[in-house]
């Protein structure tokens, strides 16, 4: 018997040894013909969060969710998407499961929009209907946490591999790619780098020199981070795994995503989550086309609703996306 183990032992370490040969971190692999283009990202530890002097911060957590305390996170080797999801890629997995549109989209641009509350949803606003021009290489918008949760479970299920949503340290942990800065190019936001929106307020999005594109850029626009991750700091919002969290206190420090469905205790101007659950909301990070720069930090926290989580119904925002992970 103690020799069976022992095999099963030595079993175990090839096969891990085998792993982790097979995938180094910077390489680059498809599963299939029509998968997304998975980046290797290396194990590693960081500081999860900002520093208290860095500008832009949000810390009061009656306001919204806060970039602290600071923490040391350890995370292990994952794939992630080196894109956001593309229109094309979210079209072939609507034609294989024949998946209704999903209209009630946010920020749409759509004539008739009320111009002092745009963000509210329009029935008729889905991930092919928004009033601006995308084409197939664009970021796939208008989509809920559950669009994002069922396309990684159908490329799971298609390809044999286990396909999610990355966790919001994995997130961070991949958008700053070894560094300490606000943006993974430094300490000020750079439309060299990124699509975004005006410098001051949120709202419709802005063109300027290399961001010539007012709302979404095609993907892969601007040039990668250190880890080969394009547009992780701006074009559109990516929802991750998480439930919502107000801080980090409690949360894993193994890179894991936080999942404790407890019942929210929110005050300040987050009262009316008052009575409900921390995942009827998931965390949604990067920023997007219509961002300031505050927003676009790589410690910015931002959150949204499952569909049905609130009234109006908030889950699908003309600037939402998601981009997916592989577990290795």
């Amino acid at each position: 018997m103690k020799q069976l183990y022992f095999l099963i032992a030595l079993l175990l370490i090839a096969i891990t040894t085998f792993a982790q040969a097979k995938h180094k971190p910077g390489q680059t692999f498809q599963d299939c013909k029509d998968c997304p283009e998975m980046v290797v990202i290396p194990a590693g530890s960081f500081m999860m969060g900002s520093p208290e002097n860095e500008p832009g911060r949000f810390s009061n957590p009656d306001e919204g969710p806060v970039e602290g305390p600071q923490r040391l996170v350890n995370v292990r080797q994952f794939a992630a998407g080196k894109f956001d999801i593309t229109k094309k890629q979210w079209a072939a997995f609507v034609k294989a499961t024949d998946r209704p549109a999903g209209g009630g989209c946010g920020w749409a641009h759509l004539p008739g929009e009320d111009s002092l509350q745009p963000w509210l949803p329009r029935a008729d606003a889905n991930w092919n209907h928004v009033g601006f021009a995308q084409d197939s290489s664009h970021p796939v918008i208008c989509m809920s946490w559950t669009d994002a949760h069922d396309y990684a479970e159908w490329l799971s299920k298609k390809t044999g591999f286990t396909y999610r949503l990355l966790s919001e340290a994995e997130w961070e942990y991949a958008a700053r790619a070894g560094t300490t800065t606000p943006y993974s190019w430094g300490t000020t936001a750079s439309r060299e780098y990124a699509n975004y929106g005006r410098d001051s307020v949120a709202g419709f999005g802005y063109a300027s020199g290399p961001d010539r594109w007012i709302c979404s850029s095609p993907v892969g626009s601007f040039p990668p981070n250190q880890f080969g991750l394009y547009d992780m700091n701006g074009n559109v919002l990516q929802w991750v795994d998480d439930c919502f969290s107000k801080t980090y206190e409690e949360l894993p420090t193994d890179g894991s995503a936080y999942k404790k469905d407890m019942l929210l205790d929110s005050a300040g101007k987050m009262n009316w989550m008052i009575v409900k659950t921390a995942c009827a909301f998931h965390m949604i990070r990067g920023g997007c086309y219509g961002d300031p720069p505050r927003m676009l930090r790589s410690a910015f926290r931002n959150w949204g609703g499952l569909p049905g989580a609130m009234t109006p119904d908030l889950s699908r925002s003309a600037g939402g996306g998601f981009r997916v992970a592989r577990t290795l």
